[in-house]
Formats: C-alpha cells, sequence, structure tokens
C-alpha cells in the first residue's frame, strides 16, 4: 500500500477514536526533539492555560496529512548535473524518516491483528504473537519457530500475509538459543531470557575491517569528553547486560582496550569507581563488591 494511504489511514484512526473515546479533537505537542512531549485537547482555547506556548504547536488530522502529503511530493535528491524527484521510498536522512518507516509497518501489524481479533479462530497464535517485538524494520520472536513462514500464508483461515511479500520480505538473520537482536546478544534458558552486548566488530567476516573506536588520548578534544564514554558506556551496559558477569565482563574489556590506548588507567579505575559509587547495589550486591571483581580482572 502507498505510504501516503497507509498514514492516513492511520492517522484518521487514531484521530477518530479518541474523539469518540474522549470528545479530544487536538494534539498539543512540543517543537523540540530535545523533550517530546504531548497532550491531547478538546479544543484549542485549552492551549491557553499552559506556560511557554512558544515551544508547543497544536495540530489536528488534516494538518499532519497535508504536511506528510507535502513532504512525499517534494523528496529530491542530486546525482552529477542533475536533480531528480525521489518516487520510492524516502531518504533516511529526512529527520522524521525512521518514525514514518515504523509507522508504515505498524499500519500492517494493526490490520493483521484486527483481522484475528474478528476470526477468532487462532488463540493460540495471537499469544505468540504477542511476544514479538519490532523495532523498526528488526524483529524478534523468542516463541514462535515457525514465524517467517507463518508471516506469508495466503488465502486460508488466516486470510493474506502481515507485511506485502514483495516489499517487505524478512530474512532471518539470526535462531538458535542465543541470537543477535540489534546491539544485543539474546540466549535462552529453562528459566528466562538473558542479555548481553553483542559487538558485530567481533564477528570473524569483519576481522579484516580497521575501525576506529574511542577517541585517542591525545586527540583534539578535552580530557574530560574523552573520558565520559566511561559512564556512558557503564550506563549502556548497566541497560543491556542482564547478569552481573556480563557486565562485569564489558566493563573490563572496555577499560583493557582504553588503557591499550594509552589512558592511564588510574584515572578509568577512579571513573568506574565513580559510576559504581552512585548506584550503591547492583545485581543484588555492592558496588563495591563489582569494583573489586572489576579490579581484579583489571590489574
Amino acid at each position: 500500500m502507498d505510504l501516503k494511504v497507509c498514514m492516513r489511514v492511520l492517522l484518521n484512526i487514531v484521530f477518530n477514536r479518541m474523539l469518540k473515546l474522549h470528545c479530544f479533537k487536538f494534539l498539543m505537542v512540543q517543537k523540540t526533539a530535545l523533550n517530546f512531549r504531548f497532550l491531547w485537547l478538546k479544543n484549542k482555547a485549552e492551549i491557553n492555560l499552559f506556560e511557554n506556548l512558544h515551544s508547543f504547536k497544536v495540530v489536528e488530522a488534516s494538518d499532519l496529512i497535508s504536511w506528510l502529503d507535502f513532504l512525499l511530493d517534494n523528496l529530491f535528491l542530486c546525482f552529477g548535473h542533475g536533480v531528480y524527484r525521489l518516487c520510492i521510498g524516502i531518504p533516511m536522512g529526512t529527520n522524521c524518516a525512521v518514525y514514518l518507516a515504523n509507522f508504515y509497518l505498524f499500519t500492517y501489524d494493526f490490520d493483521f491483528l484486527k483481522h484475528l481479533l474478528k476470526s477468532n479462530t487462532c488463540p493460540v497464535v495471537l499469544h505468540r504473537l504477542s511476544l514479538v517485538h519490532r523495532f523498526v524494520d528488526d524483529l524478534f520472536d523468542p516463541d514462535f519457530p515457525d514465524f517467517v513462514n507463518f508471516m506469508y500464508l495466503n488465502q486460508d483461515s488466516f486470510g493474506s500475509s502481515i507485511y506485502p511479500k514483495t516489499s517487505c520480505e524478512l530474512n532471518c538473520t539470526s535462531k538458535g538459543f542465543s541470537c543477535n537482536f540489534l546491539d544485543l546478544v539474546v540466549g535462552q534458558s529453562l528459566q528466562a531470557l538473558s542479555c548481553d552486548i553483542f559487538d558485530k566488530c567481533s564477528q570473524p567476516e569483519y576481522a579484516g575491517i580497521e575501525m576506529i573506536r574511542m577517541r585517542h588520548v591525545h586527540s583534539n578534544i578535552s580530557m574530560t569528553a574523552k573520558l565520559g564514554v566511561i559512564n556512558s558506556q557503564f550506563y549502556r551496559f548497566l541497560r543491556l547486560s542482564s547478569c552481573k558477569k556480563y557486565f562485569v565482563f564489558q566493563m573490563v574489556s572496555l577499560i583493557v582496550f582504553l588503557k591499550a590506548k594509552t589512558y592511564p588507567l588510574k584515572i578509568l579505575l577512579k571513573r568506574t569507581r565513580g559510576s559504581l559509587i552512585k548506584e550503591k547495589f547492583l545485581f543484588g550486591i555492592s558496588t563495591f563488591h563489582i569494583f573489586k571483581m572489576i579490579l581484579l580482572r583489571v590489574l
């Protein structure tokens, strides 16, 4: 289905539902990407109840539809000495491109689930689909071995496929008891799923590619900015690692890597300790013991 048609249908469904359930007709959104906030309104006069109005804008479905139509009708690119109008797809450098791609695929998810609910013949399938997660065009299904084949069934009790195979065909990139999904390695045990960091650079097919990672200690930026990687990666590892062993391994690997780039080990450990102290307890134990585990592996 055409992107413009999909988005028009989706926007009308959302706005009509809010109007029917809560009498909301307008959407007030913040005009900055730094802190996205929104609020539904019954009429435009309600905006006067808020402060700092310059950072907000009130829109209705017709506004969003006309803006999207204008965007999709005016996509141009330069190639050589020519200027060409893009007719298929959208440039991923466009500010809202990722959101449009996500919403576009969601319209197919939504239509398919509505069909299954109406047919009321496949509760098992609905349950398994509830475990499937999608991040834009990356899908993760932890308990649905036949998911890829199931997606492209045609003219049976389930109806048509979820996505049009001609334009949204999926390829299985990883399967088994341990799979790579985005920047995660997701493992399966008898009790639960486990998560660790997936680093594409560690794969054999990329071994021969020279990659520059992390700022060199003598690069022309402040030491505070260079050492900020310790803090940022600390919270990334903390958020994505499902157990103490994975977290400690990732922190040790980072410190050893930076040490090889001649970063002072004493400062690296001080930064790590500072981040740990703020948390007090992690993975059920004191962060002092976690720091001791890191220290023993680094020294």
